[in-house]
């Protein structure tokens, strides 16, 4: 039997009750229609038609979808991106000139912030469950709401000890949106198209870290009004969220179970989110300060956090066409190398001109945000079916972990060696990472002996 040609998708010729989507590589999805039996009626272009995964030994997650709602399930979980770094983005910079301003030490508005990180590691073994007891789609509208309620909250309780337990909170959230989109794109996009795919998550995502500090700049970091705009923000930037088609999540035995294992099969994808966790949530927290001890305005330091992610935004979509082309773990290695040497350089070229300086943090932010976005796509390429949601867990917490190790760091390591100690704190991170991904290349570069 022929079969009709739709975009990726045919009736399968050897069993005509079939449809299946072209995977393209990867493992076949196999799918069935919800008007009973397990012999579907072919609907022409396939209009209305639902689908959901049937079981097959490698694929045990189920995810009720249209044809004509795939796309705008994949940009509701791309929105819920740029909300968690639009939150990340406004909250981190905004809180700690928040209490700096209240003379606040660099040491407790640090631990401060690991608050909000400790949370990600906290939820991290409930999010697998979380996700299949809920659509993981409600799960992300009702976080995003929970944020909102929360920035509103900050904003007329300023208080550095109330500030704890809310952080939690907003960490929580905000931690169970990144599973959620994390786990749902990486399901749902197809191997040749992944790094392009999760390049454009990547780079909304930056899109919304870009937008916290210069929605700082526009507001200022005083009164109700950064925080008011902030909610405002997160609940227009989560609205591609009410789009997303609200199938759960099923997962079947061990895949509910050892999310610290998928560490241990994949530990220099895991440690690279760690480290860009430390590095790029430090530059957030303290670049401002670090700004000021140097004489520069609070607007120019949020302009070149802005222009950071700006180059996060629109640098991670080239590069992550050539991460479709090259070794992975290779072209990770090189992008580690080129931020480490951005690092070093930096107190450098904030002495030339604005032009440079801002031409310098575009492709700073891009190098570093495809760290990230390379681990990502790393992670969807080494796990498929009812490993990603745990492997996809794990990914994030160490991330969590990371963002608690890295503001702990230098927040301490500034109090004590001063504020120059910050960019050198966060080479130094980088550093003990790099040796993983070098020799992680090598070997998979190596020869293969008979």
């Amino acid at each position: 039997m022929g079969s009709r040609r739709v975009p990726g998708v045919s009736i399968h010729p050897s069993a005509p009750h079939w449809i299946k989507w072209d995977s393209s590589g990867s493992e076949p999805f196999y799918l069935r229609s919800p008007m009973g039996g397990q012999s579907p009626a072919f609907i022409p272009g396939l209009g209305g038609f639902r689908l959901s995964f049937a079981k097959t030994p490698n694929l045990r997650g189920e995810i009720a979808l249209l044809f004509n709602e795939r796309q705008r399930s994949l940009a509701g979980v791309i929105a819920a991106m740029a909300v968690v770094n639009l939150v990340y983005g406004i909250s981190f910079p905004l809180l700690a000139l928040v209490l700096d301003a209240q003379g606040v030490s660099k040491s407790l508005i640090g631990l401060n912030t690991i608050v909000q990180a400790v949370a990600v590691v906290a939820i991290a073994p409930f999010a697998p469950r979380l996700m299949s007891r809920f659509a993981p789609s409600r799960l992300m509208q009702v976080m995003t709401l929970v944020v909102a309620l929360l920035f509103v909250i900050a904003g007329l309780y300023v208080n550095v000890w109330f500030w704890f337990p809310l952080r939690f909170i907003i960490g929580a959230a905000t931690a169970m949106l990144w599973i959620a989109s994390e786990t749902l794109i990486n399901e749902w996009v197809e191997e040749r198209w992944r790094g392009r795919i999760i390049g454009l998550y990547a780079s909304v995502g930056a899109a919304g870290f870009a937008l916290g500090p210069l929605l700082l700049i526009m507001t200022g970091s005083t009164g109700m009004t950064p925080f008011v705009t902030t909610s405002v923000v997160t609940l227009l930037a989560g609205l591609p969220l009410f789009m997303v088609s609200h199938g759960r999540l099923k997962i079947e035995g061990e895949a509910g179970q050892g999310v610290w294992k998928m560490f241990l099969l994949a530990p220099v994808i895991m440690l690279a989110n760690l480290a860009y966790a430390a590095v790029v949530e430090s530059m957030i927290t303290f670049f401002p300060l670090y700004g000021l001890h140097l004489g520069l305005t609070e607007k120019f330091t949020l302009g070149l956090l802005t222009m950071v992610g700006a180059g996060s935004m629109i640098l991670v979509l080239p590069l992550s066409w050539v991460a479709d082309h090259v070794n992975r773990i290779g072209m990770l290695a090189v992008v580690v190398v080129f931020t480490m040497a951005c690092l070093l350089v930096f107190p450098y070229v904030l002495q030339q001109t604005t032009w440079l300086v801002f031409l310098f943090a575009f492709a700073y932010g891009g190098a570093e945000g495809m760290i990230y976005t390379l681990g990502v796509v790393l992670i969807g390429e080494r796990f498929k079916g009812s490993q990603l949601a745990a492997a996809t867990t794990a990914f994030s917490a160490c991330w969590g972990a990371g963002t608690v190790l890295g503001p702990l760091l230098v927040g301490v390591g500034m109090d004590w060696m001063g504020n120059d100690s910050m960019l050198l704190i966060m080479f130094a991170i980088f550093a003990v990472y790099l040796p993983l991904p070098l020799v992680s290349w090598l070997r998979s570069s190596r020869p293969r002996t008979a």
